[in-house]
């Protein structure tokens, strides 16, 4: 599926365009399934073992931690998985791929086909208002510190994407959902809600009739926990960028490497990169790199990015309240 998600008409320095010549960019473009399986084998076992941690420190402050570090792993990796699966880059089998894509999509919340064609929306419109249907915020209206905070949880995140589900088994779409998906999609978009919402159902009946917490301990909690973890590597992607500007190096930021998060976050830390060449597979972001690289902005960490975040969410809003206080009543 990654011819859904090319990226429409968006400019970068020549120095970035020049760097890798046609034969390259078809080299790193090869997918494979090795890279892939191993790499998720690596996340679950790793991911398995905090959550022993975890389970054994209940009771004790160890919790704190354990879940933190089981939670933001976990939420994490669901998260990188199903944006890789969307993409077609995850592995070349396509019921590989497409396995995963619904394993991935199903823990992290978000019907599959949704995601895919709202997330191709996203690449050819990257923070382009209205436009981009994964832009939360614009900066042509004010955003408190509350609201971010709100996203920043998962909570509303999430809640919509439940709700979204919802409505599409119902076989109601919104015409910015008609917009980008494909018609003869809709249908399968039904389908798709409607077993993601018999699960979630299922799962939840199941639970009330064998009076067991399991969902809520192991997934609930720490997915809620986690949350808060990716959605903070997710904000670093472009909030309080450019918007619309066909420039990619003002809309979208890469993220200094953190080898413990970016096993989970499957490379997603050269996000530049990732635009630039979204039919690049994760594996081969880092050689993507080193091509072009040295025309792209110094990456900062994710704590850095995090605080300019919030100072110009700040600014901005203290500026949109001064501005208001000028203008006259009757405006």
């Amino acid at each position: 599926m990654a011819d859904t998600t090319e990226t429409a008409d968006r400019w970068v320095p020549p120095s970035v365009d020049t760097a890798v010549d046609r034969k390259t960019m078809k080299s790193l473009m090869r997918r494979n399934d090795s890279t892939g399986l191993f790499k998720f084998a690596l996340c679950v076992l790793s991911i398995g073992l905090y959550g022993w941690f975890y389970n054994l420190s209940w009771g004790t402050w160890f919790v704190v931690p354990t879940v933190i570090l089981f939670g933001g792993t976990m939420s994490l990796f669901v998260y990188s998985l199903s944006h890789e699966c969307a993409h077609g880059t995850a592995f070349k089998t396509r019921w590989l791929n497409e396995a995963m894509f619904w394993f991935s999509s199903m823990l992290f919340g978000q019907e599959p086909l949704y995601r895919r064609y709202s997330h191709a929306v996203h690449h050819t419109y990257t923070w382009f208002w209205e436009k981009d249907a994964q832009m939360p915020f614009t900066v042509r209206k004010k955003v408190g510190l509350f609201t971010y905070l709100r996203w920043y949880t998962g909570l509303e995140y999430h809640f919509l994407f439940v709700w979204l589900a919802v409505k599409h088994a119902l076989g109601r779409f919104t015409e910015r959902t008609r917009a980008f998906t494909p018609a003869a999609e809709l249908p399968k978009m039904r389908r798709n809600s409607i077993i993601f919402v018999a699960i979630w159902l299922s799962v939840g009946a199941l639970s009330i009739y064998f009076q067991s917490l399991a969902v809520v301990w192991f997934y609930i909690i720490p997915k809620v926990v986690g949350d808060m973890i990716s959605m903070t590597f997710i904000a670093t992607q472009h909030f309080e960028m450019g918007e619309d500007d066909l420039n990619l190096l003002h809309t979208t930021r890469s993220i200094k490497r953190n080898w413990f998060w970016d096993l989970y976050y499957w490379n997603m830390s050269y996000h530049i990169e990732h635009h630039y060449a979204p039919t690049v597979p994760f594996h081969a972001l880092p050689q993507l790199h080193e091509k072009i690289g040295r025309a792209l902005p110094v990456p900062e960490g994710v704590i850095p990015i995090t605080i300019d975040v919030y100072k110009a969410m700040r600014n901005r809003h203290l500026s949109v309240e001064a501005d208001a206080l000028r203008m006259p009543m009757n405006h």
